[in-house]
C-alpha cells in the first residue's frame, strides 16, 4: 500500500501539470508552431543535454575521489544510468540506480557513492541559487522568482552551516554514528556507516582548493549549459526574447517545477515549469507549452538513449536496474 501511494501521488501532481499546462492552451496552435521548427537548432540543444551529463559525471568524479582511488570506475555511464532511470523508473529510481553502477566498479561502496549523489544535490541547490538572483536581476518584473528568492536563500544559508558544522564535527559524529551501528542489523550498519563516511568525507574533500575549484567550475558549467540548450531551443521557435536571460529563467524555473514529485520523465511539471518561465516573456500559452514539449522530447531521446548505450555497454539490463533501486538483486546481475 505504501508503495502504491508513493507512485499515485507523483501520477496524480503530473495529471494536474498536465491539466494545467493544456489550460487556455490551443491545440492546433501548438502543432503549427511544432512544424515550423527550424530543426538546425535542435542540433545544439542536444548536444547541451548531453555535454551537461558528462560535466556532471565529472563533477562526481571529484566527489568521489576524495573518497579513495577510481580506478575506472565508470562513473559517466552511472551518471547516464542514473537520469534514464529518473526518466522511465518511478519514485526517481535514478538517484537510487547511479551509486549502484559505480559500486560494480568495486572502489566505492553503494552507500558511500549515495552519500556523495546528495552533496551533488547540495551543489545543485547552491548553483540554482546562484541562478535565482540572476534571472531576479535579469527580469525584475517576475514575481513568480522574488516570491521564492527568500526561500532558496534561506535553504541555501542552512544546507551550508550544516555541511560546515558536519566536518567541523566529524569524528564526533563518525563516533556515533559506530555506537548506533552496533544496535542495527549487521547489514544495515554497514551501510549506516559507510553512507555517514562518505558524505562527510566528500564535504571535508571540498575544503581541497584544487577539489572545490573544480565542483564549483563543474557545476556552473551544468547549469550554464543547461541555460544555454534552453535558449537555443528559443531559437528553434523563433521566439523572441533575450537569449541569456531566457535561458537563465527557463532553467530556474523548470528546476523548480522538476524538483516536486511526478511521475516519470517529470511529465507535465517540465511542461508547465516551461509555460510559467516564458509567461514572464510575453510569450503565449500555446508556443510556451510547445517550447517546453519540444524540450521535453530531446532532452528524453538524449538521455534515454545514452543511459540505454550505457546499459549495453556494462552488459546490464533493465530489469536488473529496476530490481535494485526496489532493493532486490544487485546491478551485477548480467543482461539476458
Amino acid at each position: 500500500m505504501k508503495r502504491l501511494l508513493q507512485i499515485a501521488l507523483p501520477a496524480l501532481i503530473s495529471g494536474l501539470a498536465v491539466w494545467y499546462s493544456l489550460a487556455g492552451v490551443e491545440l492546433g496552435r501548438v502543432f503549427t508552431e511544432l512544424e515550423e521548427t527550424r530543426p538546425l537548432w535542435l542540433i545544439p540543444v542536444a548536444l547541451c543535454a548531453a555535454l551537461t551529463l558528462w560535466i556532471r559525471a565529472l563533477r562526481w568524479r571529484l566527489l568521489l575521489a576524495t573518497l579513495g582511488p577510481l580506478r575506472n570506475t565508470p562513473v559517466f555511464d552511472a551518471t547516464c544510468i542514473g537520469f534514464m532511470g529518473n526518466m522511465i523508473f518511478p519514485l526517481r529510481a535514478g538517484e537510487a540506480i547511479k551509486p549502484l553502477v559505480v559500486a560494480r566498479g568495486g572502489e566505492i561502496g553503494a552507500a558511500a557513492a549515495l552519500a556523495t549523489v546528495a552533496v551533488e544535490r547540495i551543489c545543485d541547490l547552491v548553483a540554482l541559487g546562484g541562478c535565482l538572483l540572476v534571472a531576479v536581476v535579469l527580469v525584475p518584473q517576475g514575481a513568480f522568482l522574488r516570491d521564492r528568492l527568500g526561500l532558496l536563500v534561506a535553504a541555501v544559508t542552512v544546507v551550508a552551516i550544516g555541511g560546515v558544522l558536519a566536518v567541523r564535527w566529524r569524528e564526533g559524529l563518525e563516533g556515533w554514528v559506530v555506537r548506533l551501528a552496533r544496535v542495527l542489523p549487521e547489514g544495515v550498519a554497514g551501510a549506516v556507516k559507510d553512507g555517514v563516511h562518505g558524505l562527510l568525507g566528500s564535504l571535508a574533500g571540498l575544503a581541497a582548493p584544487r577539489v572545490l575549484a573544480g565542483v564549483v567550475a563543474t557545476s556552473a558549467a551544468v547549469w550554464g549549459v543547461t541555460a544555454a540548450g534552453f535558449a537555443f531551443s528559443a531559437q528553434a521557435l523563433g521566439i523572441d526574447a533575450p537569449a541569456a536571460a531566457l535561458g537563465i529563467v527557463v532553467t530556474v524555473v523548470v528546476a523548480i517545477a522538476v524538483a516536486v514529485p511526478s511521475a516519470p520523465g517529470y511529465v507535465g511539471v517540465f511542461w508547465a515549469g516551461s509555460e510559467i518561465a516564458l509567461e514572464l516573456f510575453g510569450v503565449p500559452r500555446s508556443l510556451g507549452f510547445g517550447y517546453g514539449l519540444l524540450n521535453w522530447a530531446v532532452q528524453m531521446i538524449v538521455i534515454v538513449g545514452l543511459g540505454l548505450w550505457s546499459v549495453v555497454r556494462l552488459d546490464l539490463s533493465l530489469g536488473a536496474l529496476w530490481s535494485a533501486a526496489r532493493g532486490g538483486p544487485g546491478t551485477g546481475q548480467a543482461r539476458s
